[in-house]
This record gives C-alpha cells, structure tokens and sequence, in this order.
C-alpha cells in the first residue's frame, strides 16, 4: 500500500511537472509569435504619428506680407482657356484667393463655403470693388473638374449673388511648376500622400492689392466680413471706403502672422483724447454763447425800461 502510494505520488509530481513545463512552452511559443506583430504595430504607431507630426509642421502657412505675386504665371480656367494671373488683376480693384484641390475630402470646400457666406455679407461688391481666384495645387485637376467645384458653389449661393459670382469667381488650374511657384510666392505649403492621391494643407484666403503684392492672411474657414471688408479697402488704396472704414483702419492694424486686425493702443488714445477735447470745446462753446445771448437780451430789456 506504501508502494502505491509513493508512485501515486510520483506520477502527480511528474504530471505537474509536465503541465508547469508545457505551459511554459506554450507561454513561450505565444510570446515568439506574438511580439514581433505587438512591437512592430506599436512601433508601426509610433512611426505614423512622427510621420503626422512631421507633416502637419510642413503643411503650413509661412506669411510674406508684401510679396509680390509672379503674374505673368500662366492657367487654363474653368472655360478651358489659356490665362495669365495678370488677367484678373484690373486697377482700383484688390483680389481675394485661396488654395484649394478639387477632390479634397476634407477642410477645401468648408474654406470656399465660408468665404461665399462672407462675401454675401460684405457691402463691397464684387466684380467692381474687388475679384476672387480659386487655384488649385494638385497638377492632375481639369479645366472640367474646376467647372463642375464653380457650378456647385453658385448653385448654393443667395439667388443675387450667383450672377456676381458666375462672372467674377475665377477658378484655376496650372502644372507643377506654375503651382510650386505661385505657392512659394505666398508662402503656402502642402505635402502629397500618393497612396491615397491627397494632401495635408492648411486652410487661409489671401488678399493681394491691385499691382499683385500680397496684402494680407485670413486664417481658418470662418472670415469676419468686417475685417475682410477692411482688409479689401486697405489693399485697394481706400478706393472702397467711407469715413467709417478710415477711423477704423487708423485705429486697427493688421496683423499677418495671427491673421487679424488689432488695436493699436496709442492710436486709439490719441483719438479717444482728440475727441474729449472736440466734445469739451463744443461744450464749452455753447455755454459762452448761450451766457452772451443771455446777457444782451437783459441788457436790451434793461434799455427798453
């Protein structure tokens, strides 16, 4: 009994050695096959996120406030035809324009949207106080593809304003080379996935004065109409403005790295003091004049007496 014992107990060591070792392989074996697909995707993670960074960096917006646009460049338009930039630039008149590609699935029609909805509420008009280019930055986009983006633009805007805009909203496409160097003037950056055919960029209008130099940055989707009207009469050589638009733009600078008008502090005071003296010298005014009126009307009843 003794004997039978001892080998029961000798076989559940054995089988629990054997079950600790083949647990031991089996943990092993998963480990082998399993780390490399663990590693490599959290390595893989790691690598796009660099990537990402990397991109997001490149794919800016470096401002060149008062650059000057290349515009002999040549583009075919929306109507198949041969242009030079020159074309849509007219005297007394600043251009507003953007970048964009046409089969962008992302941040490129918002960009358009936003700057239709601010032009609507804008009291500058446009065609005689001002012009906009839409040019795109992918080489493979067509004349074709340029006219359908315009047509689905004009089809959502305000009944009275698709006239100015059919007329007046230029869209463009070029070759690499005409892209590369329009961009580079304004300082525009983008970088290509051609797996996907799509680009990393930033979103931004731009307003350029009449002689083609670059005047101001608007950043983001959403634009101010106050600020862009502003932005239009500063380019245009106040040709647009009224005595409002001057108070303001004396008062307000604008700044191309943050894309927006601020105020200028000392401005603001010394106008904000120009009109207390005005205001207290018209008081004063009337006090003396109407302490004299009332003086000769006493002494004229104190004569009559």
């Amino acid at each position: 009994m003794k004997v039978l014992n001892k080998k029961r107990l000798a076989f559940h060591a054995s089988a629990r050695r054997l079950a600790v070792t083949g647990t031991t392989v089996v943990a092993a074996l998963l480990f082998i096959l399993l780390t490399p697909r663990v590693f490599g995707s959290a390595f893989e993670s790691l690598q796009t996120a660099s990537q990402q960074s990397r991109d997001a960096h490149n794919a800016g917006i470096t401002p060149h406030p008062g650059a000057r646009l290349p515009l002999n460049l040549e583009f075919v338009n929306s109507h198949n035809q041969h242009v030079r930039l020159s074309d849509y630039f007219h005297k007394g008149r600043p251009v507003i324009f953007d970048f964009v590609y046409f089969r962008c699935p992302g941040v490129c029609p918002f960009v358009e949207v936003g700057l239709m909805h601010t032009m609507e509420k804008m009291s500058a008009r446009l065609g005689s106080d001002y012009d906009v280019i839409t040019i795109s930055f992918d080489p493979t986009d067509t004349p074709a593809a340029a006219a359908d983006k315009k047509a689905g633009y004009i089809a959502v805007a305000s009944p009275k304003f698709k006239k100015a805009l059919a007329a007046h909203w230029h869209f463009l496409t070029a070759r690499e080379s005409t892209i590369k160097a329009i961009t580079k003037a304004v300082g525009f950056h983008y970088v290509f996935y051609p797996a996907s055919h799509t680009y990393n960029h930033a979103a931004a209008i731009y307003i350029a004065t009449p002689g083609g130099r670059l005047a101001n940055y608007f950043y983001g989707i959403h634009y101010n109409p106050a600020d862009l009207r502003l932005a239009l009469v500063a380019a245009g050589n106040r040709k647009i403005t009224n005595v409002f638009d001057q108070i303001l733009l004396l008062c307000c600078q604008f700044d191309p790295y943050t894309g927006k008008y601020t105020a200028i502090a000392r401005r603001v005071m010394l106008l904000g003091g120009v009109g207390v003296v005005i205001s207290l010298g018209a008081f004063l005014g009337s006090m003396v004049w109407w302490e004299r009126k009332h003086r000769t009307e006493k002494s004229e009843g104190s004569g009559k007496v």
